[in-house]
């Protein structure tokens, strides 16, 4: 079985501790910290995940040096929606509808982030270029659309925004979107260059973010 290394470990022990200690010196914030004790375990099992099935994980010092800057289109309007919701909760102007259904779309799309990562194991790529041992990966829930893995983060930070429900949010949802389709495209032009006809044939077969229907 996979270990994650210990430096991740020593991150997380010393983010929850952070949030532990911060939520006994402010009162009356359970939901905001609740929230992001959630998200920090998601973070955690997610990483988890993929070490256990066999991926690579990449940090910011690999982005840099290969230059792949679309993940500062995705990490952006993430940190954003995340600060939208912090503004939302922190002072207690939630919604009870918003902060109910957003939940339930954020815990689905965590989940469903943690399927995808399982199905992809060792394919799974935290950058848009493809690696020398990649494999074409088209069954799963890939045999239904291209990028499940993105369409996964779309639903968990649309659940987010739906919790903050504030302008801030939805500007940087549609930040988001506009990342993902430029970070989707960069990513297919080389899976085109690397598996050339075969990946044309999927993309005939199967809708990008949503399911073709025949």
């Amino acid at each position: 079985m996979v270990e994650i290394e210990k430096k991740d470990k020593i991150l997380f022990i010393f983010m929850a501790a952070a949030i532990l200690c911060s939520y006994l010196l402010l009162e009356d914030k359970t939901l905001l910290y609740l929230f992001l004790l959630i998200f920090l375990g998601y973070s955690f099992t997610s990483l988890y995940v993929s070490h256990h099935y066999g991926a690579q994980i990449k940090g910011w010092s690999s982005v840099i040096a290969e230059r792949d800057y679309t993940s500062f289109l995705l990490t952006i309007p993430q940190a954003g929606i995340m600060g939208a919701l912090v503004i939302t909760l922190y002072p207690g102007f939630y919604m009870p509808i918003p902060l109910i259904a957003g939940f339930i779309l954020m815990i689905v799309g965590m989940g469903f982030n943690l399927v995808v990562r399982k199905e992809l194991g060792k394919n799974w790529v935290p950058l848009s270029k493809t690696t020398p041992n990649q494999e074409l990966v088209t069954d799963g829930l890939y045999s239904r659309v291209r990028h499940p893995f993105y369409l996964s983060i779309l639903i968990l930070f649309t659940g987010v925004a739906v919790i903050s429900w504030n302008w801030y949010g939805l500007i940087f949802l549609m930040a988001l979107v506009g990342g993902l389709i430029i970070r989707i495209k960069k990513e297919e032009n080389n899976l085109i260059i690397k598996f050339g006809d075969e990946y044309r044939e999927y993309m005939e077969k199967t809708g990008m973010l949503i399911p073709k229907i025949t």
